[in-house]
């Protein structure tokens, strides 16, 4: 774990931008369209700019896929408002996004690339297993070229290295995103508690233990999808010193800590927990079922619809400090898109890029979702957007990006990058999954854990 440059983190922190966009994948190649790609270069190289295809965008015909994990209801309209501008633009060319959970497209996008027909564009974070994979396009050579829009000094540039491998740059970072504990504020106060009370794990236990009463849960862990499963002890991983991936001997006694902290909590989730995913969990908090949430920097675009009230009652902190934690932690990470190297259509993909990464577009999405990657975002253009987004919680959306401001500045630390994590989550959610049914203790589910992380680990040695 390192900590982020607070240089950095302020200037990004100024600006406000989604963690989710959309991607897409061609069915046929584009009529007047791609120039070869280069030869790729040897591991550690940066490759040579790419040769522009010099295709009109006016009169080229292309079919275009976008992969899109957007769930919420804002960043839909986001992603069908862009699809409408560039039919209206580029009539010629069709877009089509695919929208699916980010768990589905670890899957499905896969056996698409290995069968040959491979997205044109896809939303990424973590960029790891699809580098591995060998399925992206190494767009460096694209930021290269003289006559592009974007180029790396374009991006803040810790969300740029985020996305970097090898000197190969495999996404453009939209959204700088950071893990965090979304807290009730006025179910704490109502339990005699504030917000600067929660120190430690033992704070929000206690926290948790007060407000479950009257059919309302202290906290809402997402236990029925691997992805979330995962992410819920990842992030409280960092205020521990821990990465989750880590099953060293060093590491036992944090990770066992760790486990004991989610058994301690359990009696405190509904019962209902272990099917939720990320939409059940943000349903609950924002109809005040529970009280606390493991989140992050998407917070408001989850719960807007369904009731922008609680959005003026909540509030972001980094999760708090684990017994064997130097302090509180939110792991900051990038969100973006990338090219897939497969695509039959990569120029007309890369001018859809420059479209989506323009201050027009990119100060639409950095209202939604809240910190933008971006350098050209403007501040004031945000706020506006933001405004006609969420009308009815303006001011609570403020405050909540006031809060990521001083997180990102207080308590950021790099996210670790874990190659194999597809694989590892679902290993973690069944183990704590027996752990939380009484069926295994926390040494038992630590043991297992690390045999089988161990084995994923070897495997891509």
């Amino acid at each position: 774990m390192r900590q982020m440059k607070k240089g950095s983190l302020v200037a990004t922190s100024l600006l406000l931008s989604s963690s989710l966009l959309f991607a897409a994948c061609s069915e046929k190649p584009a009529e007047n369209a791609a120039a070869p790609s280069p030869a790729p270069a040897k591991s550690g190289e940066a490759a040579k700019p790419a040769t522009p295809a010099g295709i009109d965008m006016k009169t080229v015909k292309a079919n275009i896929r976008w992969v899109y994990p957007g769930t919420s209801e804002s960043e839909k309209e986001f992603a069908e408002g862009f699809k409408q501008k560039m039919k209206e633009k580029y009539p010629n060319i069709d877009i089509e996004i695919m929208y699916m959970s980010w768990a589905d497209m670890e899957k499905k996008v896969a056996v698409m690339v290995n069968s040959g027909d491979a997205p044109d564009i896809m939303a990424l974070q973590d960029v790891s297993n699809w580098a591995k994979m060998d399925a992206l396009e190494d767009l460096a050579p694209y930021l290269d070229r003289k006559e592009s829009s974007l180029h790396k000094d374009t991006f803040n540039e810790a969300t740029l290295k985020y996305a970097t491998i090898d000197n190969k740059v495999y996404a453009l970072p939209a959204a700088s995103n950071a893990f965090s504990l979304i807290v009730n504020e006025k179910m704490l106060g109502d339990v005699g508690m504030k917000l600067e009370d929660l120190k430690t794990w033992d704070d929000v236990e206690k926290a948790a233990k007060l407000m479950t009463k009257d059919g309302k849960y202290g906290f809402g862990y997402p236990l029925g999808a691997a992805r979330f499963a995962f992410r819920v002890p990842f992030t409280m991983g960092y205020s521990n010193d821990l990465v989750i991936s880590d099953t060293s001997d060093a590491s036992k006694q944090k990770y066992i800590e760790l486990l004991n902290h989610l058994k301690n909590l359990e009696p405190y989730n509904p019962k209902a927990h272990v099917t939720w995913g990320y939409p059940e969990m943000h349903r609950a908090f924002a109809n005040g079922e529970v009280g606390m949430i493991a989140s992050g920097t998407f917070y408001s675009s989850n719960v807007y619809s369904i009731n922008p009230d609680i959005i003026g009652v909540s509030r972001n902190i980094a999760y708090p400090k684990g017994p064997s934690g130097s302090k509180a932690k939110a792991p900051v990470s990038s969100s973006g898109y990338g090219l897939l190297k497969g695509s039959k259509n990569k120029e007309v993909a890369w001018k859809l890029l420059e479209e989506m990464y323009t201050p027009e577009q990119n100060s639409i999405t950095a209202a939604i979702v809240n910190v933008t990657a971006v350098k050209t975002t403007s501040a004031d253009e945000v706020m506006k957007k933001a405004e006609k987004i969420y009308p009815k919680a303006i001011e609570g959306h403020k405050r909540i990006l006031a809060d990521m401001t001083k997180m990102l500045n207080d308590n950021s630390v790099e996210m670790d990058k874990i190659l194999g994590q597809p694989e590892m989550e679902p290993i973690v959610q069944d183990n704590i999954m027996k752990m939380l049914t009484n069926k295994s203790t926390p040494e038992e589910a630590y043991k297992n854990i690390k045999t089988e992380i161990d084995k994923i680990k070897a495997q891509y040695k």
